[in-house]
């Protein structure tokens, strides 16, 4: 049976946002537009500080670590709603803005989870922060989720490779040609396959068997599901995964039972 979740854009009340992205910070637009009742609410965001408990359920909560926090305020929602593109929608925003301290730790449900800072380069310039978590609990599987990672965070993060028992790690397709095995290019954004896999192309760092053999991909591109690469060429992704040491790529439905690990 198909579960259907209907979420109501005005019963959001607190948005995360981990680093500073396009993708990340232009839906607020749409939760702007969706959510405010602009017959009752006031227009101008001197008016909303001078009674935010009046319009308190109409304003979701912006989480996010306290320099984040700024750079996404002075950045992109400050004024008229300005994006990372320079978009003006001619709104102020209603946002409440409320820091979270740089990776510390929370607890859920049991696990402590660990916020795990690196950072995205480009040329050996910094360009952006971005984030993974490290789930732990006594007795259990240690697990390891990255996002939005460049190849420079395996070295950064070998310590907490190390310590998992299990790693998802995403993994962008693009640019490789696996007819080649050559990797031509990548966004700079996610971890690329060529580079994760170790190809002579890719760069000249190599994970251990140990960590390969610990790690699920996860990709966005639909080439991956048409077993074929962006060229053209035919490839059983999943196949060569395997034969890279990887344990494969994430399924949709597919399930892990973390107590049998």
């Amino acid at each position: 049976m198909e579960v259907v979740f209907h979420i109501n854009i005005k019963d959001i009340t607190d948005i995360y946002i981990s680093h500073q992205h396009a993708d990340h910070c232009g839906g607020l637009e749409e939760i702007a537009f969706g959510r405010y009742d602009f017959i009752n609410l006031p227009t101008r965001w001197d008016s909303y500080k001078e009674n935010p408990k009046k319009f308190k359920n109409y304003t979701p909560r912006l989480i996010a670590d306290e320099v984040l926090l700024k750079e996404l305020w002075d950045k992109t929602l400050s004024g008229g709603m300005r994006t990372l593109q320079t978009i003006d929608a001619g709104i102020e925003t209603f946002f409440e803005p409320y820091p979270v301290r740089n990776n510390s730790n929370i607890s859920w449900c049991g696990w402590k989870i660990e916020l795990v800072q690196m950072v995205h380069f480009v040329g050996c310039r910094t360009i952006q922060p971005t984030f993974g978590l490290f789930m732990s609990k006594y007795n259990s599987p240690n697990i390891f989720f990255t996002t939005d990672s460049q190849y420079m965070t395996p070295q950064q993060l070998k310590d907490f490779y190390n310590k998992a028992d299990i790693i998802f790690q995403d993994c962008e397709l693009i640019g490789v040609d696996t007819s080649k095995k050559v990797m031509n290019f990548c966004s700079g954004v996610h971890a690329n396959f060529g580079e994760l896999a170790g190809w002579e192309t890719a760069n000249n760092h190599k994970l251990h068997k140990d960590i390969k053999g610990k790690m699920w991909l996860t990709h966005y591109q639909d080439f991956k599901e048409q077993n074929k690469d962006m060229y053209g060429n035919k490839c059983d992704w999943e196949k060569l995964a395997q034969k890279e040491g990887f344990n494969g790529f994430l399924k949709v439905g597919q399930v892990f039972d973390f107590n049998y690990i």
